[in-house]
């Protein structure tokens, strides 16, 4: 007879295999990206503008090809699409890593090969944007969510202490990786990677069934609304405020760690410092990730609002003052904690207020859009840079709407979320 213990390996192991698809998507994070910045411009000649251009227009084009990425999970289920993902992402990073040998082949002339180069960047971030850090976070907390029920936001706080520590390294393994600051040597050994985790995911899936392995779920139903139509939810106005939040705070957030590096030096502080606290973050990561989680399953949405708010504007203070102890103390404390709980908002809020079966088109579109408004404050803060002279003009017009959006939450928010 089967002992009692043994219904929970499925359950482990389905959280594991999530949190691995969490953190194999990080190398298209802006995090990854922001540490080889600066060789990917050295190797292809590309101005830093141009890179922002060509950062922000595919990732906005990754989060339209993301659309159809939730009405598939709703339709084939967890694991096919996450062995179609895992396909897809390492044949981009076989072919990012051999850009400047396929580029070299095309032509001689200087002006042809930097339109190509372009192109071909473009094409493949835009699909590693889609199916590395927008496909691969929304499948492991989808599923974590799903399994853990009955306390959706801690367990996805919990995966969120493996996704911290791998996001506080990543930058320096990234270096590392790059070789001789050569960027294309670590998406070479990331392909060979997502060849080793492709057929140790396809091997488990036979027994391991994700979207069938779950606990105990809630019975308590959700306190908003009664609406069980996706299509007459993403209608409503409370979805467009706290989407209005989600894009703010990813506007400037994501713009602001793609361009660390850059401001830390502006200001007069080493890059590798900039790198550094990435690993300090990563307890803040945790730490914010199990309150928010705790938050969120005692039904306090609107405190995780103004949370989220408040760390990441404490956050833009410290890193005014970055080049003393305290500013750099807040910056990290702050970006942290906002980064923690950013994840969990945009993951479980929506089956705090859905009483749909499936969240997979709602999740979808927060992720979109939320990514877009990321994409966009790369460029923006780029040609703030440019135009302005400094990053911090747009920082502090963002401060300011960081404040008015804490202000309505207090008053605006509903009282029942």
């Amino acid at each position: 007879m089967t002992p009692p213990t043994n219904k929970y390996v499925p359950l482990v192991l389905s959280f594991f295999l999530s949190c691995f698809l969490i953190i194999f998507g990080l190398p298209g994070q802006s995090v990854a990206i922001g540490a080889i910045t600066d060789s990917i411009l050295a190797n292809t000649g590309l101005s830093r503008n141009v890179f922002s251009i060509l950062y922000t227009c595919s990732t906005i084009t990754g989060c339209f090809l993301l659309l159809p990425g939730g009405f598939l999970v709703d339709k084939i289920g967890i694991r096919r699409t996450t062995l179609f993902a895992l396909s897809v992402c390492t044949v981009v990073f076989f072919a990012l890593g051999n850009t400047q040998f396929l580029c070299t082949k095309i032509s001689n002339s200087p002006i042809i090969r930097f339109w190509f180069t372009t192109a071909f960047l473009y094409f493949n971030l835009s699909v590693l944007r889609c199916f590395g850090p927008n496909m691969f976070p929304m499948l492991g907390r989808m599923q974590i969510a799903k399994a853990f029920g009955k306390a959706p936001g801690i367990a996805v706080g919990l995966s969120g202490a493996l996704f911290s520590i791998a996001t506080g390294y990543w930058p320096s393994i990234m270096r590392f990786l790059a070789k001789n600051e050569n960027w294309q040597n670590a998406y070479k050994t990331l392909g060979i990677i997502g060849c080793v985790l492709l057929v140790i995911f396809s091997m488990l899936f036979y027994d391991i069934k994700p979207e069938c392995t779950t606990s105990v779920q809630n019975s308590k139903p959700p306190k908003y609304s009664a609406i069980t139509s996706q299509k007459e939810f993403l209608r409503l106005p409370i979805f467009w405020g706290l989407m209005s939040i989600l894009c703010l705070t990813s506007f400037v957030g994501t713009g602001v760690t793609v361009h660390i590096c850059d401001i830390f030096q502006k200001n007069g502080i080493d890059p590798l410092v900039a790198i550094n606290s990435y690993r300090y973050m990563g307890y803040g990561i945790v730490f914010a990730g199990l309150l928010f989680g705790h938050q969120i399953d005692k039904n306090r949405v609107k405190t995780c609002l103004l949370m989220l708010l408040f760390s990441q504007f404490f956050g833009l203070v410290g890193l005014k003052i970055a080049h003393t102890t305290f500013g750099l103390t807040a910056y990290i404390v702050g970006t942290g904690c906002f980064w923690g709980g950013y994840g969990i908002i945009r993951q479980v809020i929506w089956s705090k207020i859905f009483r749909g079966k499936d969240t997979g088109t709602i999740l979808s579109v927060a992720y979109c859009t939320s990514t877009v408004a990321g994409a966009i404050g790369v460029s923006f803060l780029s040609f703030a840079k440019t135009l302005g002279g400094s990053y911090f003009c747009l920082v502090y017009a963002v401060e300011s709407m960081l404040l008015c959006m804490i202000f309505l939450t207090i008053g605006k928010f509903p009282k029942t979320v």
